[in-house]
């Protein structure tokens, strides 16, 4: 009886221990993601950290630029004309009045942008906006000079970070693309 006894504790001591919060947390890992040649990849607006594991590959910042104000405070904000590389909705778009962290909720495909939030932006002044990485080809005008990534070599040790809170758009070498991971910067 005593043994039997001793087995139902144990077993309720290792069910107690099963279910308590410590035992139940998790740890999350990166997977890694591959882009096959003229193929790209959205990262999403920077900072990030981009760690090559096999193959070859191009980082570059999508950004576009245009001159605008609003009227007032206001989430509106008007263009001078319509931009070469249009912004993309969840873009960051920053200017001299414009908070960091602000967002474009909408484009209207000329010369309105909706910002996630009411700033008061003076008449003429330069902004800079996120836009949307391409899906095929090579780089279009308008984009950052690229990051080159190289699987396999000294400088691929290690992750190479990008500080900017640009879009950031990925595409695979010319011969069999890239395989990498990307990480919040220090989080690997």
């Amino acid at each position: 009886m005593k043994k039997h006894l001793r087995k139902l504790a144990l077993g309720a001591a290792v069910a107690a221990f099963a279910l308590s919060p410590a035992a139940m947390a998790q740890t999350v890992t990166k997977q890694p993601q591959f882009v096959a040649s003229n193929a790209w990849i959205d990262l999403g607006n920077g900072p990030t950290e981009v760690l090559p594991l096999e193959g070859n590959g191009q980082v570059y910042s999508a950004v576009g630029t245009a001159v605008g104000s609003t009227s007032g405070s206001s989430t509106t904000l008007t263009l001078t004309a319509t931009p070469a590389t249009p912004p993309c909705v969840g873009c960051l778009i920053s200017g001299t009045g414009i908070t960091s962290g602000t967002s474009v909720t909408a484009f209207n495909g000329t010369t309105g942008i909706t910002m996630s939030a009411a700033m008061t932006v003076a008449a003429s002044t330069p902004v800079s906006f996120g836009a949307a990485c391409p899906t095929t080809g090579p780089a279009p005008s308008g984009m950052g000079p690229p990051a080159n990534l190289r699987a396999g070599t000294s400088e691929a040790r290690a992750a190479t970070p990008f500080s900017t809170q640009a879009r950031l758009c990925v595409t695979g070498g010319a011969q069999a693309g890239l395989t990498f991971t990307n990480f919040t910067i220090g989080g690997w």
